[in-house]
Formats: structure tokens, sequence, C-alpha cells
């Protein structure tokens, strides 16, 4: 009995349009359009998710920067540079 493995990274089918010379020149030069829309949606997704913790955590890094305004850093009395 064979078993069917379980494939982690399902592909899907898309149309999309996309620039004329940019997507020959990038055949020209052997490269993958798959593998390159993959990994520019993992960077878009990246950045978006990095805006959002910023976003979520600005409070934090306000009070923070707060506290060493008033306060100094711990590094100031022990002369670390």
């Amino acid at each position: 009995m064979q078993t069917l493995k379980k494939q982690t990274n399902r592909r899907r089918s898309i149309n999309l349009t996309a620039d004329a010379e940019l997507v020959s020149r990038v055949r020209q030069e052997g490269g993958n359009l798959s593998a390159l829309l993959d990994e520019s949606m993992k960077e878009f997704l990246k950045r978006k998710e990095l805006e959002r913790w910023k976003e979520e955590n600005r409070a934090s890094f306000e009070s923070y920067n707060r506290m060493i305004e008033e306060t100094g850093l711990i590094s100031d009395d022990l002369g670390v540079l």
C-alpha cells in the first residue's frame, strides 16, 4: 500500500498581470517567476508584521525612552560606553 505524502506547501495557480518588459528580462536571466513572487510575498508579509509589532509596542518604546531621559542609562553610573 502506498502512503501519500502530506504536502505542507500547497501550490495554487493564479492569474496576474505584470510589466511585460520585467517578465522578459527575468526570463532572460533564468529567473523563476513563481519563486520570485513567493519571495516577494514573504518579504511583504515580514514588513507588515514588523510594522504591526512596532505599532503594538509603540507605547512601551515611548515609556522606556521617557524613563531613560529622566533617569539615564544604568551604564552611565558604571562608566560603561
